[in-house]
């Protein structure tokens, strides 16, 4: 994929990072990858591929699958909340660049998927 698909992608994630801050923002809120049965993957993978519907289901859930596993290969779930933070922080100036300087790991997942 392009360059443009890329940024695309990594936007879509970032998209995604903020609604599943919002879907998780309860009294229970997870403390690990598995709390909740899983509630934060299945919350990810299904924002994403929400936010990914120009593609085939099929591949919407393949490639949101494929980037919340490299996610999780990649980092803790506290560097993950810490995304979350920045973008609740940041979400009226938020861009992929910034993102991408801050999270690499987040920019790698959705370019090793894309």
């Amino acid at each position: 994929m392009g360059k443009f698909s890329s940024k695309r992608s990594l936007l879509v994630v970032v998209i995604v990072c903020a609604l599943l801050a919002t879907g998780c923002a309860n009294d229970g809120k997870p403390e690990t990858w598995e709390d909740q049965d899983g509630l934060v993957v299945r919350n990810f993978v299904e924002a994403c591929q929400e936010s990914n519907a120009d593609m085939s289901t099929f591949k919407a859930k393949s490639y949101c699958e494929c980037v919340i596993e490299r996610v999780q290969d990649a980092v803790t779930y506290e560097k993950f909340k810490e995304l979350d933070d920045f973008i609740r922080k940041h979400r009226d100036d938020l861009n992929s660049q910034m993102v991408s300087e801050n999270y690499g790991w987040l920019n790698d997942s959705s370019e090793a998927c894309a």
